[in-house]
């Protein structure tokens, strides 16, 4: 039987900042697409979104380093997801 994997996956990662080793980032995966479909840094104690630039920058990190993740995402701790989180409906990157 074939069993249909979902479309996104949810998890946080690292910092990408030297300079705020300390901030983490919840990013959102598109699978079928293997893009970034969103991502927030979480900044004094809040989520915000993460710019479109920066966007673009932690999809090529990706690329370049973790191209797997969008193949076995569970593996760095991320979850699959059906649907965009509301939490990611507000604004795509």
């Amino acid at each position: 039987m074939n069993q249909k994997t979902p479309g996104y996956a949810v998890g946080r990662w690292e910092s990408l900042w030297p300079c705020e080793p300390y901030m983490a980032h919840e990013v959102l995966l598109g699978l079928d697409n293997r893009r970034v479909v969103a991502a927030r840094d979480r900044v004094r104690k809040q989520w915000q979104p993460m710019s479109a630039s920066d966007v673009e920058y932690l999809q090529q990190i990706l690329d370049e380093t973790f191209p797997d993740i969008f193949d076995v995402p569970h593996e760095y701790g991320f979850e699959y997801v059906e649907t965009v989180p509301p939490s990611f409906s507000a604004r795509r990157a």
